[in-house]
């Protein structure tokens, strides 16, 4: 279980490097850039001032800073958020952001595997059903074993309908953006709460 939840892992951070890309940066630098909306400018001021307060030999970027040399500011709200996830590493205390972080991580390795979980989810959908099939077609009289065994089939046919339904409608981009970025503000809440 240990091999298999680190090659899922790796899978899931490999998958973030185009996520990131695609969603044009890490979320928690997103968020930072006076040129995202998802905060409003008075927070990310206060948040510029808190930061500027806490970390020593680095100053937030300005609006006019971030216009000229993008890259730059890119490089201190990377930096900012390095210095938030060691601050917040106490699990009691930033709980919220501990949770929000597990759960991005589950959704992004979701995501990583949702090819398998397609497949095997068709493929037990498949067996399920074969052997539905055997069992109604067996002509003899419907005893306990029988019918136990049709609902258990018909029980873990609907799981595997369940399974691949959630792989082809919910597990997708948006799905892991939209945890990506509730960490990504939960991190950056903790300005307000020191």
């Amino acid at each position: 279980m240990a091999f298999i939840s680190s090659l899922i892992s790796n899978l899931g951070n490999k998958l973030q490097t185009n996520l990131f890309e695609l969603w044009g940066g890490a979320p928690t630098t997103v968020v930072m850039r006076y040129s995202n909306s998802l905060l409003d400018k008075y927070t990310k001021k206060r948040y510029h001032q808190w930061l500027n307060s806490k970390i020593s030999n680095l100053q937030m970027p300005s609006h006019e800073e971030e216009k000229s040399d993008p890259e730059d500011a890119d490089q201190k709200y990377r930096s900012a958020t390095n210095f938030l996830r060691e601050f917040t590493r106490d699990k009691k205390k930033y709980s919220t952001i501990y949770y929000d972080n597990v759960t991005y991580g589950f959704a992004r390795n979701l995501l990583a595997i949702r090819c398998f979980g397609l497949v095997v989810a068709i493929i037990s959908m498949i067996i399920n059903g074969y052997f539905i099939l055997l069992l109604l077609q067996d002509e003899v009289s419907i005893d306990k074993n029988i019918l136990m065994g049709n609902l258990f089939g018909i029980g873990s046919g609907f799981v595997s309908i369940v399974f691949m339904l959630t792989f082809l409608l919910i597990v997708n981009n948006e799905f892991v953006k939209q945890r990506a970025f509730r960490y990504a503000k939960s991190l950056f809440e903790v300005c307000e709460l020191n």
